[in-house]
């Protein structure tokens, strides 16, 4: 069982090493890097000029390094099959699980060193912790990370007290550090101490019961999902499976009459309101927008960076008209198919301006000069994407769909 967990775990760390690769080569990714060290400038900056001891610093400094003892679920690598061929193996599991729990402790440690090394100027400064005591703070939340993995691998069974089990563990770790910010820095070695014990009972503890593989299973897959959801925003995942599903909070963006909509514009602006794949780029696209104007501050710097980004919004959202060319059920309704490229550019139009009044907001509030001049050329822009741009990519969107017509005999 070791020898397939180890070679299970090198096939993932070889899959995850190719998306990474495939993430670090997208612009999106190579800005986000470059905000985060206009941030890590504004706050050395800010560090100057903080007063010292206020009663909030400890509840920020423990919410900031709690927050990354979240991340990273248990791997398993389990799989459908596994409930028929490994189904006489139970005893065994524990086997298994031993090297994924050390592998699922990666990522946490990483963000936890990372987010502990950027805090630890604020942590020395201005709230006046010793070197060694914030040392033992971290270890002492590794150690409640491990854990929260050991936990969870000991605990697949009928029962399924997983998830209650590791609410209790994370609120009890960020009450601890909570006590020993503001009553007891001198007594950090508590948080490992005590975390330390918890390991140790839970490894010394009675056994699960009979392991249920569904549980695990699903268990697994809603890792995945999450996992290829993350990378999926920045690059294409074939082994994610997309899911459509209906967004409650936004249906107020779809119209509650059928008089001025056609059959491909109802459909076009629910597709995009309920597809992860479209929906994402709108919102990571508009996030990234907000984010230039956080970070630059110069009204003309932002204003040209933000037209360029309104422009890769709509470049990359034309393959919605597409989105039902291999629909089957598309072809049988008698839907006219002669002026889907109107349709789409009514609803691409109504997401550009969507996205160009967000901006226009945060502008407003954000800027410190030419506000409302970059808000009014912001809007203009969008209205000249949605009047001369848009007709002029979605008519060859009609010219594509005669051609098919014709092709196919119609």
């Amino acid at each position: 069982m070791r020898d397939l967990a180890k070679k299970r775990l090198a096939a993932n760390l070889r899959q995850s090493v190719k998306y990474l690769t495939l993430v670090f080569n997208d612009f999106f990714v190579l800005a986000i890097i470059f905000m985060f060290g206009a941030l890590m400038f504004w706050y050395a900056q800010a560090m100057k000029t903080m007063p010292r001891n206020l009663w909030y610093y400890p509840l920020l400094l423990a919410l900031i390094l709690w927050l990354p003892t979240l991340s990273g679920k248990l791997v398993t690598l389990l799989q459908d099959a596994d409930r028929q061929f490994l189904l006489t193996k139970d005893d065994q599991m524990e086997e298994y699980l031993a090297p994924m729990r050390r592998y699922s402790m990666y990522l946490p440690t990483f963000l936890l060193a990372l987010t502990g090394g950027v805090m630890f100027p604020f942590a020395r400064i201005k709230l006046g912790i010793s070197p060694l005591s914030y040392l033992l703070l971290l270890l002492g939340l590794g150690a409640g990370k491990y854990f929260d993995l050991l936990w969870t691998s000991r605990h697949f069974d009928f029962d399924h007290a997983i998830t209650r089990g590791l609410r209790l563990a994370r609120l009890a770790n960020l009450a601890g550090l909570l006590a020993l910010l503001w009553l007891g820095r001198n007594f950090a070695c508590l948080l490992l101490v005590g975390n330390l014990l918890a390991i140790l009972l839970a490894s010394r503890g009675k056994r699960q019961k009979l392991f249920d593989w569904q549980y695990a299973i699903d268990y697994e897959r809603s890792r995945k999902e999450v996992v290829y959801a993350a990378f999926s925003m920045f690059t294409d995942v074939r082994e994610r499976k997309i899911q459509v599903k209906r967004r409650k909070y936004l249906d107020f963006l779809l119209p509650k009459t059928c008089k001025r909509e056609t059959p491909n514009s109802f459909l076009y602006r629910r597709t995009l309101l309920r597809d992860p794949e479209y929906l994402n780029l709108l919102v990571r696209m508009t996030a990234f927008a907000i984010l230039l104007t956080i970070v630059v501050q110069s009204p003309y710097w932002v204003l040209g960076l933000s037209a360029l980004v309104l422009y890769l919004t709509v470049w990359q959202l034309l393959p919605l008209g597409q989105a039902y060319d291999k629909n089957v059920m598309y072809r049988v309704y008698p839907i006219t198919r002669e002026k889907r490229g109107q349709d789409l550019r009514r609803v691409l139009g109504g997401a550009v301006f969507l996205q160009a009044a967000l901006l226009a907001v945060c502008w407003l509030l954000l800027l410190p000069e030419h506000k409302f001049l970059c808000a009014l050329a912001i809007m203009a822009w969008a209205a000249i994407l949605a009047g001369l741009y848009l007709p002029c990519k979605t008519a060859e969107e009609d010219k594509r769909a005669r051609y098919r017509g014709k092709k196919r005999g119609k």
